[in-house]
């Protein structure tokens, strides 16, 4: 099915008429698995991909233009009226949702829903569009239901004589099957990665390209405020939102599947995995981070994947909530008794409250001043439960006279 097509940009001067961002998306997605949708602040659909349009069954061509709420289903939009009025307020979404296909099983869907914010004149972040991306969940569904009703077997024959033979001889059976299918699903949370390699690729080198143009821009000293140099940043910061939602959603799914061990942990060399973390980072807010070595360059234990995305979303907190001018401190260091790895994450930013600080890790937990702050409260209980994956602790400590350190210590030396 071809990619359904992008009208003219608007002559209007204002923010909505920017198309560039969308339409550098339609070139890549337009052919790929991805169901993927775009739509301004206007509520016009800037872009949708055919798999979008066959999930919701509106016609690809033409779907360009038109306003959101005539595009999606009546039933859909009514179910997730708020959520969608939460992204339009600048606040990150995610919800499951399911529908019966033409051979009567039931399909699940992922839907992130990011908003595409944008800073205003006056500091503040404003949403100027959303963007929707989804992904197909059916097999961790099925794979939990068929786990729940082998549980629910076992169960039933623990609570019965099981000095029968006949009956030992099921439990047997079910045990086995279980372990089967917890192999099965840890299976499918490779899959999941791979998947997500092959999706993340072609986003990596796009953003990489438009920050080269942007470093070209800056040798050439050409103007900032420029209509091409804000399309540019505008289009990276949606590339940097989809890359977030995808590493968030793969993280989930690889805690799920590990249970409760960090899984492929390796010999990882530190001075690289730094080094990936600042290329993960907006490059208009690379230059606030000040890396500070007290610890020896070398190969520490851990899955490095997973800490990636850990000190990621610790140092997207930080730049988030500090003042914009102020800089971000990421400090690794060693700790002999007991043998460790530090790593902190330092800000001047207001601190956390008193009122906040018991559930601050908990999943869906945001800070008080979040009003035009992305997120869903998924980035401090990511942080949390890859730590203990590793058998850490993390700690939000005060700074004086303000700010917050959030510390991460990583035990080494232990054995799988």
């Amino acid at each position: 099915m071809p990619p359904a097509s992008t009208p003219p940009p608007s002559t209007s001067s204002s923010a909505d008429a920017l198309w560039f961002a969308p339409a550098q998306l339609l070139r890549l997605f337009g052919s790929s698995p991805v169901a993927m949708a775009y739509w301004g602040r206007d509520q016009r659909l800037r872009l949708a991909t055919p798999q979008w349009c066959e999930w919701f069954g509106v016609p690809a061509t033409g779907i360009v233009g038109q306003q959101l709420d005539e595009a999606l289903p009546p039933d859909f939009a009514q179910q997730h009226l708020q959520a969608l009025h939460n992204v339009a307020q600048g606040q990150r979404q995610q919800f499951d949702t399911c529908k019966t296909d033409v051979h009567g099983q039931i399909a699940w869907r992922r839907v992130s829903l990011s908003p595409h914010l944008w800073p205003a004149a006056n500091g503040a972040k404003s949403s100027q569009g959303t963007l929707m991306l989804m992904q197909d969940c059916s097999a961790e569904y099925a794979h939990a239901a068929q786990a729940d009703a082998l549980r629910a077997q076992l169960a039933a024959l623990s609570s019965t004589d099981l000095e029968r033979t006949e009956e030992k001889g099921e439990l047997l059976k079910l045990r086995t099957l279980l372990d089967w299918r917890t192999a099965m699903l840890a299976e499918h949370s490779e899959m999941l990665q791979l998947l997500s390699h092959e999706i993340r690729q072609p986003l990596n080198n796009a953003s990489a390209a438009m920050q080269a143009t942007m470093s070209a821009i800056a040798d050439l000293q050409l103007s900032q405020t420029t209509p091409a140099t804000k399309a540019l940043l505008r289009a990276e910061h949606v590339l940097q939102q989809v890359i977030g939602t995808l590493d968030n959603t793969l993280a989930a799914g690889t805690i799920l599947a590990v249970g409760g061990r960090a899984g492929a942990s390796s010999d990882t060399d530190l001075p690289t995995l730094v080094n990936l973390v600042l290329h993960d980072i907006a490059a208009d807010a690379r230059p606030r981070i000040q890396v500070v070595w007290d610890a020896e360059a070398r190969t520490v234990q851990l899955h490095p994947a997973l800490m990636r995305l850990t000190i990621r979303n610790l140092l997207n907190n930080a730049l988030n909530y500090a003042p914009a001018d102020s800089p971000v401190l990421l400090r690794l260091a060693d700790s002999d008794d007991p043998l460790a790895l530090i790593i902190e994450v330092i800000d001047a930013g207001p601190g956390i409250p008193d009122a906040l600080r018991p559930r601050l890790f908990e999943k869906g937990t945001r800070g008080t001043d979040h009003r035009h702050r992305a997120g869903a409260g998924l980035g401090l209980f990511i942080v949390r439960s890859v730590v203990q994956l590793h058998q850490g602790t993390v700690q939000a400590l005060p700074r004086q006279p303000h700010g917050t350190i959030m510390r991460i210590e990583l035990p080494q030396g232990l054995d799988d």
